[in-house]
């Protein structure tokens, strides 16, 4: 596992794939690592040199010791960034799933120069729009309540509130486990970065790559995935039947299908310019 010295601290992440092929980096959800994309970046192989990180406090990331100091969400993309100078990586193609895409966001808004794609699973551009409906107004109101119990009683108290509402007893244990792995302190500080990181939709119109967003056409963030895509000048929105949350791990096959049909078609556009 190569780890990427950042002072007080070190980024883990994994490399996948020919030192020589367009690189993807994979960003994983909150609270997660990034475990979660290995069958992918197996996969992307044969066409990209993958980086999958864990984003700091998360997997087996550190995270800077002053305590005093929460990130903020260009903290998170100012460390991708250390680590892709650090590989040599000038431009690339980002993956983000849930927080993981909320960095990716930041990420391409700080240096839109480097990003020549970005894929976003879960991302919300403004906490509240008109557009929403009361699912996701619920549901964002779940994920600031978990956040607060996992701050004030451990991961382990917010898996057991996720896991409630799931149908299928295999389906909340896994969940459980899920947020049980995970780092309170980091959960917790992802959350606040993200709640005071503030509104994107006058920012966004600048962001003028391909964009992807996926979303399950069960997803209670259904109407952020389809505003974001209205909003980004080169957005476009891919409904996976029968999903709900989740869709890159839900149905793997269906966003895999969903990414390369993207691909296919940006170097297609590449090529008659």
């Amino acid at each position: 596992m190569p780890e990427f010295d950042r002072g007080d601290w070190t980024l883990a992440y994994d490399v996948a794939g020919s030192p020589g092929a367009p690189v993807a980096l994979l960003l994983h959800d909150s609270p997660d690592d990034r475990r979660v994309w290995r069958a992918l970046a197996t996969d992307m192989v044969e066409a990209f040199r993958t980086i999958a990180p864990d984003l700091r406090g998360f997997g087996e990331s550190g995270r800077p010791l002053d305590p005093d100091a929460p990130p903020a969400m260009g903290d998170y993309a100012d460390d991708l960034i250390a680590l892709l100078d650090g590989e040599g990586v000038d431009t690339f193609a980002v993956i983000g799933a849930g927080f993981g895409a909320e960095v990716a966001l930041e990420l391409a808004l700080g240096a839109p120069e480097r990003v020549d794609l970005v894929v976003l699973s879960g991302a919300l551009p403004v906490a509240d729009h008109p557009s929403y409906t009361e699912a996701l107004r619920t549901h964002q109101q779940q994920i600031g309540e978990r956040a607060r119990l996992a701050g004030r009683f451990g991961m382990g108290r917010a898996g057991v509130d996720a896991a409630t509402t799931l149908e299928g007893a295999h389906l909340r244990d896994s969940t459980r486990q899920r947020y049980g792995r995970g780092d309170a302190d980091a959960y917790a500080a992802a959350h606040q970065a993200w709640a005071s990181r503030g509104d994107l939709l006058a920012r966004l119109p600048s962001l003028a790559i391909p964009a992807l967003v996926v979303a399950g056409e069960d997803d209670p963030l259904l109407p952020a995935a389809r505003l974001l895509a209205d909003t980004l000048p080169g957005g476009r929105l891919v409904t996976i039947e029968g999903c709900g949350r989740g869709a890159p791990f839900v149905a793997p096959r269906a966003f895999e299908g969903a990414l390369g049909a993207f691909f296919g078609d940006v170097r297609a556009g590449e090529a008659q310019a």
